[in-house]
């Protein structure tokens, strides 16, 4: 019984980092967007000016989400749990 209840509790741990996972990959291509959105209104006005100065489009990002699934290496432990070594007093 121990098992199943250790299993349940990882399936819903290991769906909680997924949904986690999932929305800041949603925030991180939000950004994205953002950043371009901004790099092109630097360019807009830099062009207005004359500028002589070098173009932000020249910046790139790079990323990414380097995602194991390792399930072997999944160590469960409750570090919420009193130790043997407290007193308790009463």
């Amino acid at each position: 019984m121990g098992t199943e209840r250790v299993l349940a509790k990882a399936r819903k741990l290991a769906k909680r980092l997924a949904d986690k996972i999932d929305e800041l990959s949603d925030s991180l291509e939000d950004l994205e967007l953002e950043f371009a959105m901004l790099v092109k209104t630097i360019d807009k006005l830099e062009s207005k000016q004359g500028s002589t100065k070098p173009v932000a489009s020249d910046v790139q990002i790079d990323v990414s989400i380097d995602v194991q699934d390792d399930d072997d290496d999944f160590d469960v432990t409750n570090t919420s749990a009193p130790s043997a070594k407290v007193r308790r007093k009463f």
